[in-house]
C-alpha cells in the first residue's frame, strides 16, 4: 500500500485532487486517504456540513477517476478527539454540545489542544456512524479511516460520564463501537492511527506520537483486524513501535511526513525484517505541499519508488 494522506476540505480541492491522480499514479501511489472531516456535504446531517464543502457528486467523479486509475480512496473523519482547531469548534460539538467531553468548560477554546467528544455518551455514535456511512459511499469506498489521534481529553473530570474512568477502556469503548459499525455491520476495512496505543514510558516517543495520558493499555483490548497508522516525522535509527504492533499481531501501515531524511529512515527501517505484517508506507502531507506540487514533492516521491 503506497499511499498519501491529504486533507480535502473543499470541492474545488477534491478537483484539483482529481487532476493530479494520474501523475500520482505515475510514481506508484495507489491508495488515498481523504480527510475531510466536516467538510462535506451530509443530506442526513446539513448542519455540519461547511459553505463549499466537498459534495458528493465530486466524490463520486473522484472515486471513479481513482478506481481507473488503480487508486483505493478511503475517506476519513477524524474521531473522538481533533473536535476543534484553535478558537474554532468542530461542527459536531458546535451543534451538538452535549457531545462535549469537557461540556462548559474552555471558553473560546483557551488553555486546550482539541476538544473531544464524550465516548459514554449515549446518543453520539448514532451521529458519526451515518457521517461515516454517507462519506464511505459517496466515494464508493470500501474502508473508513476513523482518525483518533492525539487523543489528550478524555477520562476528564468535567464529564459527568467519565470522570474517574480508566483512560484505556474509555478508548477502547470508542475504538471497539465504530470498528463494530464500520467491520461487523458494513464489512469495510478499518484503518486509524496508532499514536494513542503507544506508551512513552517504554516507546520514548514524545507525548504526540505515543501516549502519556493512559489510553495505551487499549492497544490489548481492541480488534487485530485494524490497520494501524504508525507515525513518527523525526528521523531516528530505530522506531520501536512498528515491530510492537506488529507482535501485538496488527497489521502496521508505518507514515511519515515532510522531512525526507526522516521519511527515509522511517521507510528503511519498516522494510527491514520481518515485516510480514507491514502492508506499505503512507505519506502525510498536513498543508506542507499544495496538490497541484504533490507529484513531485520528494518525501512522496522517493519513498514511493522504494516500496514498488
Amino acid at each position: 500500500m503506497r499511499g498519501v494522506h491529504l486533507l480535502v476540505g473543499s470541492d474545488a480541492q477534491a478537483a484539483a485532487l482529481q487532476e493530479q491522480l494520474p501523475r500520482l499514479a505515475a510514481v506508484g501511489v495507489n491508495v488515498l486517504i481523504v480527510e475531510a472531516d466536516y467538510n462535506f456535504e451530509f443530506k442526513s446531517h446539513p448542519e455540519l456540513s461547511s459553505p463549499g464543502c466537498v459534495t458528493q457528486a465530486r466524490a463520486h467523479q473522484l472515486a471513479a477517476a481513482a478506481r481507473r486509475l488503480g487508486i483505493r480512496l478511503i475517506p476519513e473523519i477524524n474521531c473522538l478527539g481533533h473536535q476543534s482547531w484553535r478558537q474554532t469548534t468542530a461542527a459536531l460539538l458546535k451543534h451538538y454540545p452535549a457531545f462535549d467531553e469537557t461540556p462548559g468548560q474552555y471558553p473560546n477554546n483557551t488553555n486546550l489542544y482539541c476538544r473531544s467528544w464524550c465516548p459514554q455518551n449515549p446518543d453520539v455514535n448514532k451521529v458519526v456512524f451515518t457521517l461515516a456511512d454517507e462519506m464511505v459511499n459517496a466515494f464508493e469506498a470500501d474502508a473508513f479511516h476513523v482518525g483518533m489521534d492525539e487523543v489528550f481529553l478524555i477520562a476528564s473530570e468535567h464529564c459527568p460520564r467519565c470522570r474517574g474512568r480508566d483512560p484505556a477502556k474509555l478508548f477502547t469503548k470508542a475504538v471497539n463501537d465504530l470498528h463494530r459499525h464500520i467491520v461487523a455491520e458494513r464489512k469495510w476495512e478499518m484503518f486509524m492511527w496508532a499514536d494513542r496505543l503507544l506508551d512513552a514510558r517504554t516507546m520514548g516517543y514524545g507525548e504526540w506520537e505515543s501516549a502519556r495520558n493512559g489510553t495505551a493499555g487499549a492497544v490489548d483490548l481492541i480488534p487485530k483486524d485494524i490497520v494501524l497508522c504508525d507515525w513518527h516525522y523525526e528521523r531516528q535509527t530505530n522506531y520501536p513501535s512498528v515491530p510492537f504492533l506488529v507482535g501485538k499481531g496488527f497489521r502496521v501501515w508505518p507514515a511519515g511526513w515532510k522531512s525526507l531524511p526522516a521519511a527515509r529512515a522511517l521507510s528503511e527501517f519498516s522494510r527491514r525484517p520481518p515485516r510480514d505484517r507491514v502492508v506499505g508506507y503512507l505519506c502525510t502531507t498536513w498543508g506542507a505541499v499544495k496538490i497541484p506540487a504533490l507529484a513531485e514533492w520528494p518525501p512522496l516521491v522517493e519513498t514511493m519508488k522504494e516500496w514498488k
